[in-house]
């Protein structure tokens, strides 16, 4: 029981020593000042443009550059999926050939080219206590 109880403490301590990190995401390129900018990070490939587990919906107040802060995010490997959803539908909209008729973008403005940005091509790691990612929008 005793041991238990150590390990139990051990633990606790572990946890509280966990590096966290704030990752500011600026985004630049904004054609109006309309809807939401809806943000998305991804830490693996295999949720990659599927299954975020951190995102947010923040209001466009600039077109010349909208902040986005996600705290307190575990030190690691992420991608990142914006758009701006300038009609505020909650979806990417596109024409009839499936091409985004709004603006989007990815991490390390890594290229779209006949579809989404590689999960590789845009993947960075997050190793920094308050670390800045610039983005700009397509």
């Amino acid at each position: 029981m005793k041991t238990l109880f150590i390990l139990a403490f051990a633990c606790i301590g572990l946890a509280a020593n966990a590096q966290t990190n704030n990752l500011t995401v600026e985004v630049t390129n904004f054609k109006n000042a309309n809807g939401k900018l809806r943000v998305a990070l991804f830490t693996d490939e295999t949720n990659y443009l599927k299954d975020s587990q951190f995102a947010s919906d923040t209001i466009v107040y600039s077109q010349e550059k909208v902040e986005v802060l996600f705290a307190n995010l575990p030190a690691g490997e992420y991608a990142i999926s914006i758009y701006h959803d300038e009609n505020d539908n909650g979806k990417l909209d596109a024409n009839f050939m499936g091409i985004p008729s709004e603006p989007y973008a990815f991490s390390n403005n890594a290229p779209s080219r006949f579809g989404p940005a590689k999960y590789a091509e845009s993947k960075f790691t997050l190793d920094q206590e308050n670390q800045i990612h610039s983005i700009k929008l397509n």
